[in-house]
């Protein structure tokens, strides 16, 4: 990999620290319902706790520091830290993670959350019935990543949650961030799994409108839905811990493709025609085959006798994807056949950092170098950080002067 090469990483995950809710929310309007970080003695390890009851480990982090500080995968690997201290600092400290960038030859990430539906999802554990304690605390959320983003806003890409649950309070949510200066935005592609309308309904419209109107990008990332029938105490007993992860962590890639395929059948990218989408941490080798079997059944079943937005001399679904669909690598070797099914204009690259799969710095040099060993320079650089650049809406000038 040269010295020369400009990375953006559209896929790593902040992991959220412990006064992150505290520190923002008024415990006499919301008392403690307020996420915060406990001991847990019986665990041996800190939660993140509401209502006193633990909900989740307090980090999906893998990193840990060696004894000059840098980066290392924990000896806990697979599983993840048991508390902050333990935790490389990079997982939460803008500078520490800025630290690590520079040191792996990354210009500017995307930041997700471990906590919002990804994964584990803080808010759906208030309750359905206590929505406004729900936004209020995403709110919170968005309020801090921008804060912590701001030491070096074109380097670290602050990514804001969506209120999907109140479209009222979406539509709001998204002019406020576009206003503040989020780079993105993140929602659940499976709202249907958390008791909400089919990405094809109408309902979802003024949310659409909200988004293409700011000009901001709607990420879906992998795991966004229900993860109970993945990972349990019955497939862990008779599968294994290690089993189980390798196995729920490639069902979560052909999950992502179901969602795709909603979304290019919703008639949503044709109702909004600028609004871009990405498939985030869902791996791409899947995708050729899906676009090649909806363009095929498309032209069979012919919707466009039901849908008006579909016509029959008009745009197929992989059309529709090209125009606005992005999704990320990291570990597959990409061949020339993959770049001509998918498009050299949708593809971007990602570490994952700091995940149980994520890419350190020698094998984020290796998925460079052989990952995209059979590509043009042309598409290798539209990969690794010219299309991300588009997307996020960033100054190419000042990103080549990081070089």
């Amino acid at each position: 990999m040269g010295s020369s090469t400009l990375i953006i990483d559209t896929d790593t995950h902040i992991t959220e620290p412990p006064d992150l809710w505290t520190s923002r929310m008024s415990r006499k309007r919301w008392g403690n319902l307020i996420p915060e970080v406990r001991w847990i003695e019986e665990r041996q390890a800190e939660f993140w706790c509401m209502n006193g009851q633990p909900i989740f480990t307090v980090g999906t982090c893998i990193m840990v520091p060696d004894e000059d500080g840098r980066p290392v995968r924990s000896p806990r690997f697979p599983d993840y830290a048991d508390s902050f201290k333990s935790m490389h600092p990079s997982a939460f400290d803008a500078k520490e993670r800025l630290a690590v960038m520079d040191a792996y030859g990354i210009q500017a990430a995307a930041i997700f959350p471990n906590l919002g539906f990804v994964g584990p999802n803080i808010f759906a554990a208030a309750g359905s019935d206590a929505l406004e304690f729900q936004t209020a605390a995403l709110q919170a959320y968005n309020d801090f990543l921008l804060d912590w983003s701001s030491i070096a806003p074109e380097r670290l890409l602050a990514l804001a949650l969506i209120p999907y649950w109140d479209v009222e309070s979406a539509v709001k949510e998204i002019e406020r961030c576009a206003a503040a200066g989020h780079k993105g935005l993140v929602s659940t592609g499976k709202p249907h799994e958390h008791g909400q309308p089919l990405l094809a309904d109408r309902h979802w419209d003024p949310m659409w409108a909200a988004a293409q109107d700011a000009g901001l990008s709607i990420s879906f990332h992998v795991g966004g839905g229900d993860l109970g029938r993945h990972m349990n105490d019955e497939r862990t007993n008779v599968e294994g811990w290690r089993a189980t992860l390798a196995r729920l962590t490639t069902s979560f890639f052909l999950e992502s493709g179901i969602t795709l395929a909603d979304l290019l059948m919703s008639g949503v990218l044709a109702r909004f025609p600028t609004l871009r989408f990405v498939s985030v941490e869902s791996a791409i080798g899947w995708i050729p085959f899906l676009l090649e079997s909806l363009d095929f059944h498309f032209k069979k079943y012919e919707p466009w006798h039901e849908r008006p937005e579909f016509t029959a001399d008009g745009m197929l679904p992989s059309d529709y994807f090209r125009r606005q669909v992005y999704a990320n690598y990291w570990f597959e070797d990409l061949q020339p056949w993959h770049i001509d099914a998918i498009g050299e204009d949708n593809l971007l690259f990602e570490t994952d950092y700091p995940h149980q799969t994520c890419l350190d710095k020698r094998e984020i040099a290796e998925a460079i170098d052989s990952g995209l060993s059979g590509v043009s320079e042309v598409a290798k650089e539209k990969i690794l950080w010219r299309n991300a650049a588009s997307l996020f809406n960033m100054d190419v000038a000042a990103l080549e002067k990081l070089a």
